[in-house]
């Protein structure tokens, strides 16, 4: 081995060395959180060919928030391509609604025109890159149930990107347990449930990529609809009750929340037959601005009717953010998809039913 190849392994090793430091660190600084947690009833979805991890990677997270979307169409969204797909691409379909259309042509006959067929709003959709390893904010998003999408090496000594989701971990052990839509892990054990098990090392050595768009190495996303809580009061005798509602548009740590600021946000109320709202009343309440990462609570007078038992109260509420996608050049030098802004609604409902 030559002098200069012995100095790279030796750089390598220090570098592997000082990431295990900070992981110890990171870890005994974190007592609040369990040592060991797994995310329970994440989908997989298979990649449809091999450039379509990004697609099926969001199958995946949709799917486990809501209603499960075409992968062929969320790979339009995204504009996948030969080249694979680009991480503010995957931001921005986290972000899709009925306000837009597909920008890719990936699966032509399958580009939506306006949203999703499966919903009409958009998620809240953050992303975040470091050049260190953020493993204390990564295992505080799964400890609260949150997936969080992540641009990796195939391999960890591989130089090909893809998208994994990280569903669990376990301290002890030293194992990282993954959903990963490629389905064909020959180098680490596939569990009866799905998941994919990495040892740590593996995956410090492989969650280190900085292609497809991402100025630091360690790139993760999050994607997910505003959380709903709804709370009623108890009937009066003239069979009047208070319906009170708080949303939140969910962002968390490490994440930029100053980054999509939700505008003309209003929530509405949708009721079942036998409810009514007092005369002079409005189904839809206007909000205005909501940052990410704040909350808003509001309510509405209904009227019940004595046979009402049973029936369904629901309210949605959305908001709009713009974001922006540049150019992405195929073979180096010939743009395949040109630059656009885009604004959407993006936001989240809830049900009770009335006793």
């Amino acid at each position: 081995m030559g002098d200069s190849m012995k100095i790279e392994k030796r750089i390598k090793i220090l570098s592997m060395l000082i990431i295990l430091c900070s992981f110890s660190l990171v870890s005994s600084a974190s007592p609040h959180l369990p040592a060991a947690y797994l995310i329970t009833g994440v989908p997989q979805y298979k990649q449809l060919n091999g450039l379509s991890c990004g697609p099926a990677a969001l199958e995946t997270m949709f799917d486990y928030r809501g209603e499960d979307i075409d992968q062929k169409a969320i790979a339009d969204v995204a504009r996948s391509s030969s080249s694979g797909t680009w991480t503010w691409d995957m931001v921005r379909t986290g972000h899709f609604s009925h306000l837009s259309k597909a920008n890719g042509s990936f699966f032509p006959h399958d580009a939506p025109v306006a949203g999703f067929s499966q919903r009409p709003l958009g998620y809240a959709s953050f992303s975040y890159s470091s050049d260190t390893f953020w493993w204390s904010e990564l295992k505080g998003l799964i400890a609260a149930d949150i997936p969080v999408l992540l641009l990796m090496k195939y391999a960890p000594n591989d130089d090909t990107g893809h998208y994994r989701i990280i569903a669990g971990y376990d301290e002890n052990k030293k194992e990282i347990y993954f959903i990963d839509p490629w389905g064909r892990d020959q180098g680490h054990v596939t569990n009866p449930d799905g998941t994919v098990t990495w040892t740590m090392s593996d995956f410090m050595s492989a969650w280190n990529y900085t292609k497809y768009g991402t100025p630091h190495p360690y790139w993760g996303a999050i994607m997910m609809p505003w959380s709903m809580n709804l709370q009623t009061t108890d009937r009066t005798k003239s069979g009047s009750m208070t319906v009170t509602a708080q949303i939140k548009y969910p962002c968390l740590e490490p994440f930029d929340c100053s980054a999509y600021p939700a505008s003309n946000t209003s929530a509405q109320i949708h009721l079942s037959s036998g409810m009514q709202l007092p005369a002079n009343s409005h189904d839809i309440i206007d909000i205005g601005s909501l940052a990410a990462g704040k909350s808003a609570t509001f309510s509405w007078k209904v009227h019940v009717d004595p046979d009402a038992a049973g029936s369904t109260i629901t309210v949605s509420a959305g908001g709009l953010v713009s974001g922006a996608v540049p150019e992405i050049y195929w073979n180096g030098d010939q743009v395949s998809y040109p630059a656009y802004n885009y604004t959407d609604e993006i936001g989240g409902k809830a049900s009770i039913s009335i006793g």
